[in-house]
């Protein structure tokens, strides 16, 4: 799903879901109870350099037609949701400044986003996908928020991923292990901070893939198939 760099038509697409939500109930008003079955939603935790990105555009190729990745446009969305501007989302996605007075820097100007509002914000736009779903969403600690989805984290050992890093970013050894190590700690706080949660914790996962040992394309692969198990052959 894209919101083409506005982060109104996120928050757009967001209102008509709940408008056809509303219109759903309404016409099944006085029908006979049914089963809810849960909406099949992927959620990819992921290192910094372990092939998240990779793995999860290859997943939306392999569950096929009607299936969205979420990764960081839901930056928009979230932005869209709080009514400020996504630069100022983005400035503490995934990374922590100064979470003991729960504020954020203002960086344009024009106010901040504190940690309790972004986390608001963020469960609501998060629970709304997860209604819709068919979706992949990446990081942003959705697996604390979605225990009903299919919640995936994505690993591998370090000097693997420095080396992806190296490959990917086009820089040297040292600056890639920094950004790898930096990252990691950016993740860590994050998690710790808006959901209290260890971002390694393995009861938080459903299934702990390493994407070194199993290649990018196995570790498709292994997802598809739990996709398929969890919530049915039909969903992929």
């Amino acid at each position: 799903m894209s919101t083409d760099r506005d982060p109104g038509l996120s928050d757009k697409r967001l209102t008509e879901y709940f408008l056809r939500q509303k219109a759903a109930k309404e016409r099944a008003e006085g029908a006979p109870e049914q089963v809810q079955t849960v909406p099949p939603v992927v959620t990819l935790s992921r290192q910094f350099g372990a092939g998240g990105h990779t793995v999860a555009e290859a997943l939306i190729k392999r569950l096929g037609k009607g299936w969205d990745l979420w990764d960081r446009h839901l930056i928009d969305a979230v932005a869209a949701s709080a009514e400020v501007r996504s630069e100022m989302v983005s400035a503490i996605d995934e990374k922590m400044h100064d979470w003991v007075t729960q504020t954020v820097r203002n960086i344009l100007g024009a106010g901040g986003l504190d940690a309790l509002a972004y986390k608001r914000h963020l469960v609501q736009v998060l629970l709304a996908l997860a209604h819709q779903g068919r979706k992949v969403i990446v990081g942003r600690g959705s697996n604390f928020v979605l225990p009903q989805a299919l919640n995936v984290r994505l690993e591998a050992a370090l000097e693997f991923r420095v080396r992806a890093t190296m490959e990917r970013l086009r820089m040297g050894h040292d600056e890639a292990m920094a950004l790898v190590l930096r990252s990691d700690r950016e993740r860590a706080d994050f998690s710790h901070g808006v959901f209290d949660r260890d971002v390694e914790d393995r009861a938080a996962y459903d299934m702990v893939l390493q994407t070194d040992s199993l290649g990018y394309a196995a570790t498709t692969e292994v997802i598809v198939a739990a996709v398929r198990a969890v919530f049915g052959e039909t969903v992929a």
